[in-house]
């Protein structure tokens, strides 16, 4: 998973930033509204090829920020906050099956078929759901040391993950000097995690005070007999990415995972990467899709076409 923790003390990495920042340089600048909330996205990049990047639990779009400098020199790259993250709406009731009528909806925005779809942590889970449902649309899945389990099993317990209230902190500084990653790891230093802490904050909406962007009320997980099934039906190319020193796809959650992978499908593991891989080894993931924009030429297309 990932997250931006509130109030959790312990040897999470945390930011301490000076000011905040003068203009939204991190806003995205489109707009399409499903089911009732805004999504926001983002386009960039000169690539001939379409790359559609979803992030984890309570996280948002500036969790790719390391990467993204040189994907744009392969792909056309397309992110978003999906809803109750980011700058995009709330919902009273989340679930993967709105999450992935998001993915679909930007897709459409952007005039994408055919699309590389790759989700880090709980964004891999629900691009496994999108992919199986609406494999006409991808051209191949990457899943970031996303989380499997078996059918009937518990998630993972890696700290509290909801209060069910807000949280106002006085000053935009001390927001922002709460920020943390879970699970925690040692890498990367607070200067990597600033803009991700800058990004995650706004202000309440009585103007007193500075709270978290994401859905403090509640984000559901995904549902895991779902993602296992749509996991079975897929049919879609799929590289499956481990963080060899994770405390989410651990040894055990490999196995399993390897396991059920479907026939044809590549395993991967970077053996000094933590959970949050796509900041602390954003080089290596950087390469695997660079690799992979090599390797399927001949079966993503480019981008709008059929």
């Amino acid at each position: 998973m990932s997250l931006a923790e509130a109030d959790v003390p312990g040897d999470g990495t945390t930011v301490s930033a000076r000011r905040a920042p003068s203009e939204p340089v991190y806003v995205l600048p489109g707009e399409v509204v499903v089911d009732g909330a805004s999504i926001r996205y983002g386009v960039s990049g000169s690539g001939n090829r379409d790359l559609l990047l979803v992030h984890g639990y309570r996280a948002h779009h500036m969790w790719w920020y390391r990467m993204l400098p040189a994907l744009e020199e392969h792909w056309r790259v397309i992110r978003l906050d999906i809803s109750g993250h980011g700058d995009s709406g709330h919902r009273d009731h989340y679930d993967v099956d709105v999450w992935t009528a998001e993915l679909i909806a930007v897709l459409d925005a952007v005039g994408s078929r055919h699309a590389l779809l790759v989700g880090h942590s709980m964004g891999g889970r629900i691009a496994t759901v999108a992919a199986a449902d609406h494999p006409d649309r991808f051209g191949g899945l990457v899943l970031l040391d996303s989380f499997l389990r078996p059918p009937g099993s518990l998630p993972p317990q890696l700290g509290p993950l909801s209060s069910g209230r807000e949280i106002v902190y006085p000053s935009w500084e001390s927001a922002t000097e709460r920020f943390r990653l879970r699970p925690p790891q040692p890498v990367p230093s607070a200067e990597v995690v600033r803009p991700l802490a800058e990004y995650a904050v706004r202000p309440t909406a009585d103007g007193q005070g500075w709270t978290w962007k994401f859905d403090q009320r509640g984000l559901p997980p995904t549902d895991n007999d779902r993602v296992v099934d749509s996991l079975r039906r897929l049919r879609l190319p799929l590289w499956f990415v481990r963080a060899g020193r994770s405390l989410v796809v651990t040894d055990e959650v490999a196995e399993y995972a390897l396991d059920e992978l479907p026939a044809g499908s590549t395993s991967l593991t970077l053996p000094d990467a933590h959970h949050h891989l796509i900041l602390d080894a954003a080089d290596e993931c950087v390469r695997v899709l660079a690799d992979l924009h090599a390797d399927l030429a001949a079966t993503v297309r480019p981008h709008g076409a059929d």
